[in-house]
């Protein structure tokens, strides 16, 4: 029986709700997995891009008062000069084929680094298995972006078995409120402050603001809202608006048809909530409808993830209202088939002797990637 258009954006909008559902229940899952973890290192590197990279955004916020050793998300295709054999890398890309992470890779291994590998296969995975490195396996068949729980509670995992705060503890007792959390923000609740948040900003481009352990949840409502909703959607970070932003806020003509959001974090400190209150309060004597969003919670972590959630189903109650499917990322998976053909005319062009292989290699290598082969 053939499938109407509607039909199937029906299906697939469907299918990310549910991946979207299941974000507490991959946390649930890896942070019961029992890790060999090393513990001699003074610093930790997340590697990756996209998804895969907010994971790490959101525990390093969560542990930058709690911990000496500090925690660096790269996303590029180059790492630091300073990383070394004391170094603890995870690198993380759910495909295992994200080009830019598997760069990373090779540099942090020639660098002697301690590794530990996070994918659900690709390239990544077997090069983790041919350099007997830490491998920790996601379950195939989501959307890069919707692997989000797991990656979160790996890397909570990981740490604290190699000695550093007992963040999957938090995790864990943290699973029964998360759930119950869902429900009331759930697709399917009348009630949910997700619809009305989305219907407030259907129309606008949103500017996700937040500061502190919120500033990655930001970046994860502007990467949802941007792909999931297909709407143009940007974030910056308080107190950093209010010594350039703000100036644009007030005085640019076009600024009605963008909508400011704050991630408001109840429990901030004094000096924290004064200076959003008042950046509030200043866009809207200069004209604009500031959108603020409390953010409940007794733990920084507590906050940030229910923030993500929040901006998650955000994400998918526009993608209704815009009519648009939101497991569609056509955009993302025609530049990544750009890439790889200029940068694969670039390895051919070099003497002959390497010219004759590196072809079929490209073209085998294509053969064995599923169409979602780079993290979102």
């Amino acid at each position: 029986m053939s499938v109407s258009p509607k039909s199937k954006q029906h299906s697939e909008s469907k299918e990310m709700i549910q991946e979207v559902d299941r974000f507490v229940d991959g946390i649930a899952r890896s942070v019961k997995t029992k890790l060999r973890m090393p513990s001699d290192f003074n610093r930790v590197c997340i590697c990756g891009m996209g998804g895969s990279a907010m994971s790490g955004d959101i525990i390093a916020d969560a542990l930058t008062m709690s911990w000496n050793i500090p925690i660096q998300v790269i996303r590029s295709t180059s790492i630091p000069n300073w990383m070394d054999e004391r170094t603890l890398v995870i690198a993380s890309s759910y495909s295992g084929n994200t080009r830019e992470t598997l760069m990373m890779y090779d540099q942090a291994k020639a660098k002697g680094c301690k590794m530990v590998v996070i994918t659900a296969g690709g390239e990544l995975r077997d090069k983790c298995l041919r350099d007997s490195n830490k491998l920790i396996e996601v379950p195939i068949g989501l959307q890069p972006r919707s692997a989000i729980g797991y990656t979160i509670g790996y890397l909570a995992n990981i740490i604290q078995t190699a000695g550093g705060p007992k963040v999957r503890d938090e995790l864990t007792r943290m699973i029964p409120l998360l759930r119950r959390y869902r429900g009331s923000i759930w697709t399917r609740n009348p009630e949910s402050e997700a619809k009305h948040i989305a219907k407030r900003l259907h129309g606008t481009v949103p500017a996700i603001y937040a500061d502190g352990a919120l500033s990655s949840a930001a970046v994860r409502w502007k990467n949802q809202i941007n792909e999931n909703s297909k709407m143009i959607a940007f974030n910056g970070a308080i107190p950093e608006m209010n010594h350039n932003e703000i100036v644009g806020w007030s005085a640019c003509a076009h600024r009605t048809k963008c909508k400011p959001v704050f991630l408001y974090e109840e429990g901030s400190s004094d000096v924290q909530g004064t200076i959003m209150l008042e950046s509030v309060e200043l866009l809207r004597s200069s004209g604009s409808d500031p959108e603020v969003v409390t953010i409940e919670g007794r733990t920084v972590l507590e906050r940030s993830l229910k923030a993500v959630m929040l901006g998650d189903y955000v994400s998918l109650f526009l993608a209704s209202m815009n009519g648009v499917d939101p497991m569609d990322i056509e955009p993302i998976t025609s530049f990544k088939k750009r890439l790889a053909m200029l940068l694969g005319r670039k390895k051919t062009d070099k003497p002959k002797k390497e010219k004759t292989d590196r072809p079929k290699k490209e073209k085998t290598d294509k053969k064995k990637r599923s169409p979602e082969t780079d993290d979102q």
